[in-house]
């Protein structure tokens, strides 16, 4: 593995009920793919997954579960792990570690 490789080292950990969840979704909003990505700034910043047709320059793409995920590249500069999981009552839990 070279400096390239390490530097988008990063772990997507989907459970399967979230998998499901997402492909509904996709099927919902006749979409290709989720983004996962920072919306806002400073102290209001919050991780958002959204229904996309495409990735954007600089997201690294991921395959989880028949699931499409972009991973918005800015992502990767504080995060080893992104952990997603689906709570029937709470809806879709991202944990950023």
């Amino acid at each position: 593995m070279n400096d390239i490789d390490l530097k988008f080292n990063l772990d997507l950990i989907i459970d399967d009920k979230a998998i499901a969840h997402l492909q509904q979704r996709l099927i919902d909003e006749n979409a290709d793919a989720m983004r996962i990505f920072v919306s806002g700034g400073g102290c209001c910043s919050r991780i958002e997954i959204t229904p996309v047709e495409k990735e954007l320059a600089g997201d690294i793409t991921y395959e989880r579960g028949g699931v499409t995920i972009h991973v918005d590249k800015a992502l990767f500069e504080d995060t080893s792990s992104i952990e997603i999981e689906f709570d029937e009552k709470r809806g879709l839990l991202m944990n950023l570690n």
